[in-house]
């Protein structure tokens, strides 16, 4: 039988807010709308303090992500919006508190 933690690290739970930070952090990155530092460090701390900032959204299942109903592409499409307006701020704590 399996423990509650195998089970659980067998599944295919994702945390799409992860992916939607990364993205983000990614494409504002490319647009180089700021100038901050993007060292590993830095870059993980933004993320971290966005992740902190925004709901996470869950899904269990393949073919949810792969063919979202309108309900759970509205929700996507929120938490897209809600990364997008907390990266500039997150970026800005981060360079006033270097960790280098």
């Amino acid at each position: 039988m399996l423990t509650f933690k195998e089970f659980f690290s067998s599944g295919d739970i994702v945390n799409l807010t992860e992916q939607v930070v990364y993205d983000e952090l990614k494409a504002f990155i490319e647009r180089q709308e700021v100038e901050f530092c993007q060292c590993d460090k830095c870059l993980f701390d933004i993320a971290c303090v966005v992740l902190n900032a925004v709901p996470s959204l869950y899904s269990s299942s393949d073919v949810d992500r792969k063919y979202p109903n309108a309900d759970f592409s509205m929700e996507y499409e929120h938490l897209q919006r809600l990364v997008k307006e907390e990266l500039p701020k997150s970026i800005a704590l981060v360079k006033s508190r270097l960790h280098h």
